[in-house]
Parts: C-alpha cells; structure tokens; sequence
C-alpha cells in the first residue's frame, strides 16, 4: 500500500477547505436570495440544510486530522434528511442532542486519558492544566517546551509573556468544551491557529508586530460551543 504524500495529504485539506467553503457560500447566497425578494428560500433551506450538513462532514472528513467530527456531520445530515422524508420515526433533535451531549463527555474523558505526550528530551517544561467546573491561570517563567490546555465548563489561561524557548516551534494543544481558553503570547512570536471550532470561535487578537523573534507557536485543538482566544 503506497504512503500519503505531503503533496497528497495538502491537496485533501485544499479540497476539503473547498468543500465548506461552498457550503457556506451556497447558505449566503440563499439568504441574499430571500433578503432581495428573489425566492422563498425557506423551503429551498429547509430541504436542503441536511445536505449542506453532510458536505460539510465530507469537508471536515478529507481534512484527516478532523475525520472524526466529519463523519458526525455526515451521519446527522443523513439523520435529518431520513426524517424529512419521514423514514425513520424518531426526531433529529431527538437522536442528535443526546448523542451530541454523549460524545462530548467522551471527548473530555478521551482528553483526560490520551493527553498528548511531551517532548522525548523534556526537563520539566511542558505544562498540562485541566480545568473543570473552575478556573486555571499559568505564568511559565522558565524554558517552556509545549502545553495541553483543556476547559470544560470553565476557564484556562495561558500567560506566555515571561516564558523562553529553546525550540524553533512549540506547540499548544487545546480543548475548550462549554469553556473559555486565553493564550498570551509575545507580540514578535509567529502563531499559527489550527483549531476547530464547532459552535465556538477561535479568535486572534494579537496586534501587528514590527519584527519576529523567529518563535514560533502552534495553537492546536477544538472549541466545541466554547472559546479560544490569543493576546499578546
């Protein structure tokens, strides 16, 4: 069986980018319809969300990393459509709700039992925070080689301001699950955000900088109905 290569793996996430992209382009584009009196996009909507539903888990599912949440997508589109249609007799909400609720409590407890590990060469610098029900608060002031932050019903933050790194590129895994997760970072540090956000937000806040240190910092992870923010 032949490898993925890195040009195959980028042409999966390009057309699976592509693929939401349409998706949502397609739902604006039905809302300026109705807005300009062109058609009743009600109906158009109504019948075709489930649709949209499922190519947006198409979309999430070429995107590897995020199969799982894609094939969620796709088996909810699927369930509302057969609904529709009156297929099956129990409600979408009905199904969709509960095992939205189920799933993520297992993604905590996934969270809490498969935290990533740290780096092979670690002396001490990698920091895991798992606040639930409460609130973290982090200031590193020594070498700081990575962290695990996770929230779920609560509040993390992360001050970066006083930390060194050693390390061309650190790396942030977070989840934020009913919860908020602040990152501080230093203005000339280079941060790339690859976090997914369903019914959340990721949010970059950070103001432009001048020069960069050569650091840079990846934010990793979901926001699921939750928040993740990064300052400087």
């Amino acid at each position: 069986m032949e490898s993925q290569t890195p040009r195959s793996n980028l042409q999966h996430n390009s057309l699976g980018a592509a693929i939401v992209g349409l998706v949502i382009i397609a739902f604006g584009l039905n809302l300026l319809a109705r807005n300009l009196g062109w058609t009743d996009a009600y109906d158009l909507l109504h019948l075709l969300w489930p649709v949209g539903l499922s190519l947006l888990g198409v979309g999430f599912l070429l995107q590897r990393r995020h199969a799982l949440w894609g094939a969620i997508l796709i088996f909810a589109g699927v369930w509302a459509y057969a609904n529709q249609q009156h297929w099956v007799r129990v409600g979408f909400w009905a199904v969709v709700g509960p095992a939205a609720i189920v799933l993520a409590g297992g993604s905590v407890i996934w969270r809490a039992l498969h935290r990533p590990r740290p780096p092979a060469a670690s002396s001490g610098g990698f920091i895991r925070t798992f606040a639930v029900f409460s609130g973290s608060e982090l200031r590193p002031t020594g070498v700081f080689e990575g962290a695990d932050v996770s929230a779920a019903l609560g509040g993390a933050k992360l001050d970066l301001s006083g930390a060194t790194v050693t390390a061309d590129t650190v790396t942030v895994d977070v989840f934020a699950m009913m919860g908020g997760i602040e990152i501080r970072v230093p203005r000339d540090w280079d941060v790339t955000s690859d976090v997914v956000a369903l019914m959340g937000a990721c949010v970059d806040k950070r103001s432009p900088a001048a020069t960069r240190a050569g650091k840079h910092l990846v934010v990793r992870g979901y926001a699921v109905m939750g928040g993740v923010e990064i300052k400087d």
